[in-house]
Protein backbone atom coordinates (compact mmCIF):
# COMPACT_ATOMS: atom_id res chain seq x y z
CA UNK A 1 0.00 0.00 0.00
CA UNK A 2 2.70 2.77 1.07
CA UNK A 3 4.49 2.15 -2.66
CA UNK A 4 0.59 2.50 -4.58
CA UNK A 5 0.97 5.54 -2.24
CA UNK A 6 4.45 6.94 -3.43
CA UNK A 7 3.63 6.28 -7.57
CA UNK A 8 0.55 8.18 -7.15
CA UNK A 9 2.14 11.46 -5.14
CA UNK A 10 5.10 10.93 -8.13
CA UNK A 11 1.95 10.88 -10.65
CA UNK A 12 0.33 14.21 -9.41
CA UNK A 13 3.87 15.84 -8.53
CA UNK A 14 4.34 15.40 -12.69
CA UNK A 15 0.65 16.84 -13.54
CA UNK A 16 1.89 20.02 -15.47
CA UNK A 17 1.17 22.21 -17.95
CA UNK A 18 3.15 22.41 -21.02
CA UNK A 19 6.33 24.37 -20.67
CA UNK A 20 8.08 26.78 -22.87
CA UNK A 21 10.30 24.92 -25.62
CA UNK A 22 11.01 27.61 -27.91
CA UNK A 23 14.41 27.47 -27.62
CA UNK A 24 14.36 23.95 -28.51
CA UNK A 25 12.00 24.49 -31.95
CA UNK A 26 15.01 27.77 -32.41
CA UNK A 27 17.76 24.95 -32.24
CA UNK A 28 16.45 23.16 -35.07
CA UNK A 29 16.23 25.69 -37.60
CA UNK A 30 18.75 27.55 -39.53
CA UNK A 31 19.68 24.08 -41.36
CA UNK A 32 19.41 26.34 -44.98
CA UNK A 33 21.10 28.84 -46.63
CA UNK A 34 19.26 32.43 -46.22
CA UNK A 35 21.44 34.66 -47.83
CA UNK A 36 22.91 35.24 -51.43
CA UNK A 37 25.58 32.27 -51.63
CA UNK A 38 27.24 34.68 -55.18
CA UNK A 39 30.57 35.64 -55.53
CA UNK A 40 29.31 38.99 -54.90
CA UNK A 41 31.30 40.12 -52.24
CA UNK A 42 30.70 44.47 -52.02
CA UNK A 43 27.08 45.88 -51.20
CA UNK A 44 26.95 47.70 -54.57
CA UNK A 45 27.40 43.72 -56.27
CA UNK A 46 25.13 42.00 -53.98
CA UNK A 47 22.41 44.68 -55.08
CA UNK A 48 22.83 44.59 -58.57
CA UNK A 49 22.75 40.64 -58.64
CA UNK A 50 19.81 39.46 -61.23
CA UNK A 51 18.33 35.87 -61.57
CA UNK A 52 19.71 33.84 -64.58
CA UNK A 53 16.66 31.77 -65.07
CA UNK A 54 13.46 33.31 -66.89
CA UNK A 55 9.75 32.70 -65.74
CA UNK A 56 8.30 30.08 -65.59
CA UNK A 57 11.13 28.07 -63.88
CA UNK A 58 12.31 24.66 -63.25
CA UNK A 59 12.54 24.19 -59.42
CA UNK A 60 14.63 21.10 -57.98
CA UNK A 61 13.13 20.66 -54.42
CA UNK A 62 16.13 19.61 -51.46
CA UNK A 63 14.28 17.83 -48.67
CA UNK A 64 15.24 18.49 -45.00
CA UNK A 65 18.82 17.00 -43.78
CA UNK A 66 19.00 14.55 -41.13
CA UNK A 67 18.25 10.63 -40.10
CA UNK A 68 14.40 12.18 -38.61
CA UNK A 69 14.11 14.54 -41.33
CA UNK A 70 12.64 12.32 -44.29
CA UNK A 71 9.68 13.48 -46.31
CA UNK A 72 6.59 11.66 -45.21
CA UNK A 73 4.21 10.31 -48.36
CA UNK A 74 1.99 13.21 -47.11
CA UNK A 75 4.58 15.94 -47.30
CA UNK A 76 5.58 14.87 -50.41
CA UNK A 77 1.77 14.98 -51.46
CA UNK A 78 1.69 18.83 -50.27
CA UNK A 79 4.82 19.62 -52.11
CA UNK A 80 4.04 17.99 -55.24
CA UNK A 81 0.42 19.29 -54.99
CA UNK A 82 2.19 23.22 -54.62
CA UNK A 83 3.06 22.99 -58.91
CA UNK A 84 -0.88 23.19 -59.86
CA UNK A 85 -1.18 26.67 -58.63
CA UNK A 86 2.50 27.77 -59.32
CA UNK A 87 2.10 26.73 -62.64
CA UNK A 88 -1.41 27.99 -62.75
CA UNK A 89 -0.05 31.15 -62.59
CA UNK A 90 2.66 30.71 -64.43
CA UNK A 91 5.33 30.84 -61.96
CA UNK A 92 7.01 27.68 -62.62
CA UNK A 93 7.27 25.16 -65.31
CA UNK A 94 8.24 22.31 -63.31
CA UNK A 95 8.68 20.91 -59.99
CA UNK A 96 10.35 18.05 -58.82
CA UNK A 97 11.97 16.67 -55.50
CA UNK A 98 15.53 15.96 -55.56
CA UNK A 99 16.08 12.07 -55.09
CA UNK A 100 17.46 10.46 -52.03
CA UNK A 101 20.67 9.10 -54.09
CA UNK A 102 21.28 12.94 -55.23
CA UNK A 103 21.03 14.38 -51.87
CA UNK A 104 24.55 15.88 -50.22
CA UNK A 105 26.08 13.53 -47.98
CA UNK A 106 27.28 16.66 -45.84
CA UNK A 107 24.76 18.94 -43.87
CA UNK A 108 24.43 22.87 -44.17
CA UNK A 109 25.56 23.70 -40.44
CA UNK A 110 28.57 20.95 -40.56
CA UNK A 111 30.02 22.13 -44.50
CA UNK A 112 28.06 24.79 -45.78
CA UNK A 113 30.28 24.69 -48.94
CA UNK A 114 30.39 21.34 -49.62
CA UNK A 115 26.20 21.62 -48.55
CA UNK A 116 25.80 24.19 -51.44
CA UNK A 117 27.86 23.03 -54.29
CA UNK A 118 26.18 19.42 -53.87
CA UNK A 119 22.79 21.01 -53.63
CA UNK A 120 23.20 23.13 -57.21
CA UNK A 121 24.68 20.15 -58.59
CA UNK A 122 22.02 17.72 -58.11
CA UNK A 123 19.50 19.84 -59.10
CA UNK A 124 21.27 20.88 -61.97
CA UNK A 125 20.99 16.85 -62.84
CA UNK A 126 17.17 16.95 -62.69
CA UNK A 127 17.52 19.80 -65.18
CA UNK A 128 16.12 22.70 -62.64
CA UNK A 129 17.19 26.32 -62.91
CA UNK A 130 16.15 27.45 -59.57
CA UNK A 131 16.40 25.01 -56.28
CA UNK A 132 14.38 25.63 -53.49
CA UNK A 133 15.84 24.45 -49.88
CA UNK A 134 13.59 22.73 -46.86
CA UNK A 135 14.18 23.00 -43.13
CA UNK A 136 12.07 21.80 -40.87
CA UNK A 137 12.13 21.66 -36.46
CA UNK A 138 9.54 20.03 -34.78
CA UNK A 139 9.47 19.50 -31.06
CA UNK A 140 6.72 17.87 -28.61
CA UNK A 141 6.05 18.54 -25.32
CA UNK A 142 4.80 15.93 -23.09
CA UNK A 143 2.71 16.06 -19.75
CA UNK A 144 0.12 13.76 -17.55
CA UNK A 145 -3.08 15.58 -15.80
CA UNK A 146 -4.07 14.56 -12.84
CA UNK A 147 -6.39 11.57 -14.53
CA UNK A 148 -3.07 9.93 -14.63
CA UNK A 149 -3.06 8.63 -11.24
CA UNK A 150 -5.64 5.74 -12.93
CA UNK A 151 -2.82 4.27 -14.93
CA UNK A 152 -2.20 2.59 -11.73
CA UNK A 153 -4.98 0.39 -13.14
CA UNK A 154 -4.38 -1.36 -16.46
CA UNK A 155 -7.80 -0.75 -17.85
CA UNK A 156 -6.55 2.98 -16.84
CA UNK A 157 -3.82 3.12 -19.26
CA UNK A 158 -6.34 1.67 -22.23
CA UNK A 159 -9.28 4.20 -21.05
CA UNK A 160 -8.41 7.39 -18.97
CA UNK A 161 -6.90 10.45 -21.44
CA UNK A 162 -4.43 11.27 -19.22
CA UNK A 163 -1.44 12.19 -21.19
CA UNK A 164 -0.63 15.26 -22.93
CA UNK A 165 1.29 15.80 -26.47
CA UNK A 166 1.92 19.39 -27.52
CA UNK A 167 3.86 19.05 -30.90
CA UNK A 168 5.21 22.20 -32.68
CA UNK A 169 7.05 22.68 -36.31
CA UNK A 170 8.29 25.64 -38.05
CA UNK A 171 9.32 24.98 -41.52
CA UNK A 172 11.49 27.42 -43.47
CA UNK A 173 12.48 27.56 -47.27
CA UNK A 174 14.49 29.26 -49.38
CA UNK A 175 14.62 29.62 -53.07
CA UNK A 176 17.83 29.88 -55.06
CA UNK A 177 18.70 30.57 -58.79
CA UNK A 178 21.11 27.76 -59.64
CA UNK A 179 23.18 29.16 -62.13
CA UNK A 180 24.39 32.36 -59.55
CA UNK A 181 22.51 31.87 -56.02
CA UNK A 182 20.34 34.95 -56.29
CA UNK A 183 18.23 34.67 -53.66
CA UNK A 184 14.22 34.73 -54.72
CA UNK A 185 12.49 34.38 -50.99
CA UNK A 186 13.05 33.32 -47.49
CA UNK A 187 9.56 32.05 -45.92
CA UNK A 188 8.76 30.36 -42.81
CA UNK A 189 5.62 29.26 -41.46
CA UNK A 190 4.40 27.24 -38.14
CA UNK A 191 2.37 24.56 -37.26
CA UNK A 192 0.86 22.82 -33.92
CA UNK A 193 -1.06 20.06 -33.02
CA UNK A 194 -2.34 19.32 -29.60
CA UNK A 195 -3.76 16.15 -28.09
CA UNK A 196 -4.75 14.34 -25.11
CA UNK A 197 -4.94 10.28 -25.05
CA UNK A 198 -4.40 7.23 -22.59
CA UNK A 199 -1.48 5.86 -22.13
CA UNK A 200 -1.23 3.28 -24.51
CA UNK A 201 -2.24 5.38 -27.31
CA UNK A 202 0.93 7.67 -27.26
CA UNK A 203 4.03 7.60 -27.48
CA UNK A 204 7.17 10.52 -28.09
CA UNK A 205 6.47 12.19 -31.25
CA UNK A 206 2.70 11.73 -31.15
CA UNK A 207 1.06 14.72 -33.33
CA UNK A 208 4.58 15.52 -35.25
CA UNK A 209 3.88 14.65 -38.13
CA UNK A 210 0.59 16.75 -37.69
CA UNK A 211 2.17 19.47 -37.03
CA UNK A 212 4.48 19.72 -39.43
CA UNK A 213 1.57 18.97 -42.29
CA UNK A 214 0.32 22.57 -41.44
CA UNK A 215 3.52 24.11 -40.97
CA UNK A 216 4.08 22.82 -44.70
CA UNK A 217 0.82 24.30 -45.99
CA UNK A 218 1.04 27.53 -44.89
CA UNK A 219 4.54 27.19 -46.13
CA UNK A 220 3.01 26.45 -49.51
CA UNK A 221 -0.04 29.59 -49.05
CA UNK A 222 3.35 31.87 -48.64
CA UNK A 223 5.55 30.50 -51.87
CA UNK A 224 2.22 31.24 -53.75
CA UNK A 225 2.09 34.74 -52.82
CA UNK A 226 5.71 35.44 -53.07
CA UNK A 227 5.65 33.93 -56.48
CA UNK A 228 2.13 35.97 -57.39
CA UNK A 229 4.38 38.93 -55.89
CA UNK A 230 7.08 38.68 -58.50
CA UNK A 231 4.98 38.17 -61.17
CA UNK A 232 2.95 41.18 -60.93
CA UNK A 233 6.49 43.39 -60.55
Amino acid sequence: MKKVILVASALLMCSCGATNIKSQLDAGKGGIPVHQFSDAKTIEEIRNLKPQATLPLNIAVMPPQGWRSELSIEEREIIEGWSVKLKKIGFIESLKIIPKSLKPNCGFKSDPDCYLEKSRSAGARIGADAILFLNHSTVTDSYVNVASILNLTIIGMWIVPAHHRESYSVYESALFDIDNGYLYSTEEAHGEYKTVKPAMYVDYNTGQLEARLEALNKLGQKLYDMASKELSR
